[in-house]
């Protein structure tokens, strides 16, 4: 019986040791809704909340931990080589990247529905021509925008047609008081916002013709760039891979965009998406 029990007790350790033995991964959040939800009703259901949560039920060899960190600390972290991975990076982040993890359309200009028409029957505007009307009025927070977008709204910081508000949730209500008549952001942030505030306003949004090169951003997971940084990108890739294979991958990515921008993306997934993964497993495949 004595041994029954010392076997036991022994087990019991070992497996305490293996559990006290797996590595774990720190995983980046932000409070960026619907991106990152971290609070209220819909926490934990933003896109790259969904993202995480997939790779933690993917890869149980790991603990995993999440961590609310700014951009900054972010970028320290991978620099340093910390054990922080962040499924929200775009293609210029200085870590290691896996393949697309999904697409994201470019800041747009978004407008009420119904005081601009015109606009309807437009595929893109031009964020110049447009502050040079005067019977339209932008709303803006200062430098939150790609360079392209800064440098126009810098040949006319003298435009009385400008409002700065640089408290991020205080310009969209504004926006929905039509205390300007549109603003230049990620059409899931305004979707969320009016489903947050209840809202039953009509919103659209057009594409700005200074940044119209790229249809969409690349958003890819970040690790840093050593040994283990490759190990866990490599898993990732995987799960990502195997995940096209199911017909509902695109829900989640999808859930905060409107009708319209879901049409859009959808046409660029089932062209695109697939593509760099390919090119992963074609590289896999051939390396010794």
């Amino acid at each position: 019986m004595n041994i029954w029990r010392y076997a036991f007790v022994l087990v019991l350790i070992l497996s305490s040791w293996s559990i006290q033995a797996k590595d774990t991964i720190y995983w980046r959040v932000i409070d960026w809704p619907p991106f990152y939800i971290t609070h209220g009703q819909d926490q934990g259901q933003g896109i790259y909340d969904g993202l995480i949560d997939q790779m933690i039920a993917a890869m149980p060899e790991y603990h995993h931990k999440k961590v609310v960190m700014n951009t900054q600390r972010k970028l320290i972290e991978l620099k340093k080589g910390s054990k922080v991975c962040t499924p929200s990076a775009l293609a210029n982040t200085p870590a290691l990247l896996s393949t697309a993890n999904s697409f994201l359309l470019p800041h747009r200009l978004i407008y009420h529905s119904y005081d601009y028409p015109s606009f309807k029957h437009l595929e893109k505007v031009s964020l110049n021509q447009l502050l040079s009307r005067a019977d339209f009025k932008l709303g803006i927070a200062s430098l939150r925008y790609p360079n392209a977008i800064n440098a126009v709204l810098a040949n006319h910081t003298e435009n009385k047609n400008i409002t700065v508000q640089n408290n991020y949730n205080s310009l969209i209500k504004m926006f929905f008081r039509k205390r300007f008549d549109g603003l230049i952001e990620y059409p899931p942030v305004i979707n969320y916002s009016k489903k947050q505030l209840n809202l039953n306003i009509k919103t659209s949004s057009l594409q700005l013709q200074e940044i119209s090169s790229q249809d969409y951003l690349t958003v890819h997971f970040a690790c840093p760039n050593n040994e283990w940084g490759k190990t866990v990108i490599d898993k990732i890739n995987q799960v990502l891979l195997e995940e096209t294979f199911r017909a509902n991958y695109l829900e989640q990515r999808l859930h905060w965009y409107d009708e319209q921008d879901q049409k859009i993306l959808k046409y660029f997934y089932q062209r695109d998406y697939l593509k760099d993964k390919h090119r992963s497993t074609i590289s896999q495949t051939a390396s010794p």
